[in-house]
């Protein structure tokens, strides 16, 4: 993989080591300091099978330290747009239907909206409405959104803000020089390790923290730590930790957890149905907003509704004028070939017009504003995220918007 570039394909393949090397679990420190108890599947999380995956999955609050995002208000209900909407697609040579599909990609949930109405709701896997499920990188999507929306409010001035100014133990750093703008594009220059099958990787070692649920502030103090690979801005490169920090900036600048700004600035007001979760690094501490905030697919294909909708919420204009359009434009070290494909504000460009939230193992937000489409799914694949994978699920996407265009 060329260090310019981020790229699904290669975000899969680091995932898929993470499945082999947690096969063994993660090597979790602090256990000469009391470590809390541990759930068996804590440390096994990308591994597990069947069943087992499903519960984890769905069951986050049981495994990991969390923090309650409250919905209230008025729930945002829907209306139900054409009854028996199915779509029929042609992929490597079969003729695949939305029932085939959601069995071939292990769907435990989908939600289609148009124009704010259901047009296809269904749940499998032992699945059902009221369970919510793992965001996986899903949830940077919704974290970089927060930062637009701290913005709006004045807690931030602007992405070309230095992280430092919010955060100061970041100055004389591998970030010292970093803009919020640099972060959002995971453009940092720091020397990180997304390599799952490396047990002493800087992901692993995240994992690892979290797993513990005992160590409050080792995952910034790891951060900085880290050397500098290049110049901050020169190249695109998936790393988690970077959007870690901007969860970092964010609590710091508005002065409330994670949990709380989300449920204030969108979670209540635009009606979402459910209370939320978000995964914490310790018990009592900050939430990890590389990944890891857990809803109902209702309420995710909602947040998709709230974007589509410009940013309004409660009658209330949560995001600065022009953030969505800013948000979904990749990043032009991410271009390739002249392609209108990459990453944007913690957003996948993967057709022009559209965005999409990605999580490994098949969790997915794509909103499409030509055809006021939106399209929430969960899943359990298999890995984390094949090519195989990533290529059926892109065949069903373009077949529902073919449909509702």
């Amino acid at each position: 993989m060329s260090d310019k570039v981020i790229t699904r394909r290669a975000f899969g393949q680091m995932a898929v080591g993470a499945a082999t090397m947690l096969a063994g679990g993660l090597a979790l420190p602090g256990k000469a300091f009391g470590q809390a108890p541990i759930h068996p599947f804590a440390d096994k999380l990308l591994f597990l099978e069947g069943a087992d995956q499903v519960y984890a999955f769905s069951h986050l609050d049981q495994l990991y330290a969390t923090r309650v995002i409250p919905a209230g208000g008025k729930v945002r209900e829907f209306k139900t747009a054409k009854p028996g909407f199915d779509v029929r697609f042609d992929h490597l040579g079969q003729s695949i239907d939305t029932a085939a599909f959601i069995k071939a990609s292990r769907v435990a949930a989908l939600v289609i909206l148009q124009n704010g109405a259901i047009v296809r709701e269904d749940y499998a896997l032992g699945h059902g409405r009221a369970g919510k499920w793992m965001s996986f990188s899903a949830g940077k999507s919704i974290l970089s959104t927060m930062v637009g929306a701290a913005i709006r409010d004045g807690h931030i001035g602007s992405v070309t803000d230095p992280v430092a100014k919010y955060v100061p133990v970041l100055k004389k750093t591998a970030f010292d020089d970093a803009t919020i703008r640099d972060l959002l594009r995971m453009s940092g220059g720091e020397a990180w390790n997304e390599n799952y099958l490396d047990r002493g990787s800087d992901i692993s070692k995240h994992l690892a923290i979290i797993a513990a649920r005992n160590q409050p502030g080792a995952i910034l103090k790891h951060m900085t730590g880290l050397g500098r690979a290049f110049p901050t801005g020169m190249y695109n490169q998936y790393r988690t930790g970077e959007t870690y920090l901007l969860g970092e900036v964010v609590a710091a600048a508005v002065g409330a957890s994670l949990s709380s700004y989300l449920s204030e600035r969108i979670w209540k007001p635009f009606g979402m149905e459910a209370d939320a979760y978000w995964m914490l690094t310790a018990e009592g501490g900050i939430e990890y907003g590389g990944g890891g905030t857990n809803a109902t697919t209702r309420d995710y294909a909602r947040f998709g509704q709230f974007m589509l909708e410009g940013g309004m919420a409660g009658g209330r204009q949560v995001l600065p004028e022009g953030w969505i359009a800013e948000a979904t434009i990749p990043s032009a070290p991410a271009q390739q070939d002249g392609k209108a494909s990459g990453y944007g504000y913690q957003w996948w460009i993967d057709t022009p017009g559209t965005y999409t939230a990605h999580g490994v193992f098949g969790q997915l937000i794509h909103v499409d504003p030509k055809r006021n489409l939106v399209i929430a799914m969960n899943r359990a694949w298999k890995t984390p995220g094949e090519e195989s994978d990533y290529a059926l699920s892109g065949a069903f996407v373009q077949a529902v918007s073919a449909a509702l265009s």
